[in-house]
């Protein structure tokens, strides 16, 4: 799992195509952009924007994805993602395609995200999306889906 801020994406040295064409995206997405898929390289890479309003933490799951990685980014509001490692969990949902459901954990790490400050989670990353941090906040999010398998 990585967590920065949008302006230091090209400071990562591991960047392939493919996350190089997510993070230049990214740059140029505005805030108000509609909600809905928007193409990048077809199912390779692309981005789902998303409004909503974020939920309690109780009754949230974990989710974990094989062939996509995550690169999600707040456009406007606030949210926390919780994360644990995928292999310190035990699943709840058996895989399906492309994502498998695990029990929370009662101590995950918590993520906050404001407008600019993305994270990328692998694999190997189990988060919850969409938790309120504090109080219930109107959010709009990009999550860019980057095929690595």
């Amino acid at each position: 799992m990585i967590m920065d801020v949008l302006s230091r994406w090209n400071q990562y040295y591991w960047l392939n195509e493919r996350l190089e064409a997510s993070f230049r995206f990214l740059e140029m997405l505005k805030p108000d952009a509609p909600d809905g898929r928007h193409e990048i390289d077809d199912d390779n890479v692309f981005c789902m924007v998303q409004s909503y309003e974020t939920r309690p933490r109780d009754g949230q799951r974990f989710e974990a994805h094989r062939q996509y990685a995550d690169i999600q980014m707040i456009l406007d509001g606030e949210e926390a993602i919780l994360w644990a490692p995928v292999d310190a969990l035990k699943v709840v949902q058996p895989y399906e395609p492309d994502i498998e459901f695990y029990g929370l954990t009662d101590a995950p790490t918590e993520l906050v995200l404001t407008p600019g400050v993305f994270c990328v989670l692998f694999p190997q990353d189990a988060h919850a999306p969409c938790v309120q941090h504090g109080n219930v906040s109107n959010a709009r999010k990009a999550v860019v889906k980057v095929r690595i398998a």
